[in-house]
Parts: C-alpha cells; structure tokens; sequence
C-alpha cells in the first residue's frame, strides 16, 4: 500500500507540474487557466445559488403569466405535455402541478410576486460576484447603486420571460418556421444582454471585447440545452417521476436550471482567461517587435 501510494502521489506531483508549467499565451494555458479561475471563484456554488433565485421567481413568474394568458387551466399543462412528449404518471404528475397553479390564478400570482419582491434581486448580485471573482475585482460592499444593477438585471429577464410565454401563445397552431425565422432574434437578444450585464454589473470596469467570449459561449451553450430539452429533459422527467412521485419532477426542473446557471458560470470564468492570454500574446509582439 505505501508503495502504490508513493506512485500515486508521484502522478499526482507530475500532473500538477504540467499544469503549473503551461504557459497562459497559449492554448492549453488558457484553458488551464479557465479551470483556475472558475475554481477560484467558487463557479459550482454561485450556479447553485442562482438556480435556487432563479427557481423561486422566474419560474412561478413563467407558470403564472402562462395562467393568464390560457382561458382553460388544462391547456398549458395539456401543451407541455404534449411538447415534451410525456406519458404515464409522469404526465400525470406534470398536469397536477400546472393545472393547480392555473385554477388559483390570484393566489398564485401573489405568491410569484412575493417571491419575485423577496428574492429576485440575489439572481443579479450572484452573477456580480460571480464575475468579479473570476475576473479577481474586488466591488467592495453592495452599494444603493448596485441595488439598482440588480433591479435592472431582474427586469430585463422578467420581459425576456413574458415576451417568450406569449410568443409560445401567439404562434400555438401556426406553421414552425415562424419559431424559427424568429429564433435568430432571441440569440441577438441574449448575446447583446450577457454581452452588456457582466460590464454594467462589474461598474465597467471590462470592455466589450473582454466579455464577448463568454457571452458568445453562454448563449451558444444555452441553445444546446434547450435543444437537448427534448431528450434529456424528458427523461430525467419520467425517472425522477418514478422513484420521487411529484417531488421527483420537481427535482428535475431544478436540476435542468442548474446546467443553465452552470454555464453562465462558466462561461464568467471564460473570458477572463482569454483575455489574460490575448493580453500576453499582443505583449509578446510589441515587444518582438
């Protein structure tokens, strides 16, 4: 045992002379230091931060404004099921829930509101330090100036939220290439808006092409996911369905959010690194130059 230890940690000592050896000009530095930095920044706990934030408002906010937009409580239920292509006690389950939510518009209103009112600010403050982390800037103490950088965040994906529930409605019967000619639009939307958020919430202290990379990355990422909805989102659906009942589906939303916010952690780890290396790189040719 102690000799196959003495290997071990030999293979552990060399693995992390490599990775301090890598230069960060180059490629595999970059990517070095992207892991580097998104562990530093503690990246995994602010996702599972913001998925909780997210969780608890923009997803009732969407279940009730779709609520009042359809007249009869079963068809949201009956259209998500039918998109998601979902059977069994797991549909079951799933029409349970929004069909509840649908029939006691007001209260369940309400509640969305108090959460929205309780909670919505942490999703733009978890995103700030997220940032600043991974960038290494350090804001100091939440100012009233920042208050209102969260507000403005939590604004702008609260209309992001509505405009996407009723486009669903407004397209229901219409042909598909509506969706997509209008699906370039969105991934204009959502680059310019992670594009503008991390440079209003970190004071502008990074330029535009600093954050580009990763909005860049975030919102090609997020349109995988949301294709991958279709197989991946049902299945985990119809097992956590399974073993947990009406928590399990619960479980899964929760889950599916937290891939989404892992992504825009990673993705503010991201760009940092590749600035750091374009930085290295122009100061290598200033000065062979």
């Amino acid at each position: 045992m102690a000799r196959w230890w003495a290997r071990g940690s030999a293979v552990a000592d060399r693995g992390v002379a490599w990775l301090e050896g890598q230069d960060p000009a180059s490629r595999k530095g970059a990517a070095v230091g992207w892991f580097r930095r998104y562990q530093g920044a503690d990246g995994q706990l602010f996702a599972l931060l913001l998925t909780a934030y997210v969780f608890l408002t923009l997803l009732p906010a969407a279940v009730v404004v779709s609520g009042y937009l359809y007249k009869d409580p079963t068809t949201l239920a009956d259209r998500m099921i039918h998109r998601l292509g979902l059977t069994g006690s797991t549909a079951g389950l799933v029409h349970d829930i929004l069909t509840g939510a649908a029939e006691n518009k007001l209260g369940s209103a309400l509640l969305a509101v108090g959460s929205i009112v309780l909670f919505g600010l942490g999703i733009g403050r978890v995103l700030q330090l997220a940032h600043a982390r991974s960038w290494r800037i350090d804001l100091g103490k939440a100012r009233l100036t920042d208050q209102t950088r969260y507000l403005v965040t939590l604004a702008i994906l609260l209309v992001f939220l509505v405009l996407l529930v009723v486009q669903t409605k407004v397209l229901e019967g219409r042909p598909a290439w509506i969706g997509w000619v209008l699906a370039p639009v969105w991934l204009a939307g959502l680059l310019a808006f992670f594009t503008w958020v991390p440079r209003m919430l970190l004071h502008n202290r990074v330029s535009v092409r600093d954050v580009f990379p990763g909005a860049v990355f975030t919102v090609v990422a997020l349109a995988g996911l949301r294709l991958l909805s279709h197989l991946v989102l049902v299945n985990w659906l119809v097992w956590y369905g399974k073993y947990y009942g009406g928590l399990g589906v619960v479980m899964a939303l929760f889950f599916w959010i937290l891939l989404a916010a892992s992504i825009l952690t990673v993705a503010a780890a991201l760009s940092p690194a590749l600035a750091e290396r374009r930085d290295l790189r122009e100061a290598a040719s200033r000065a062979s130059s």
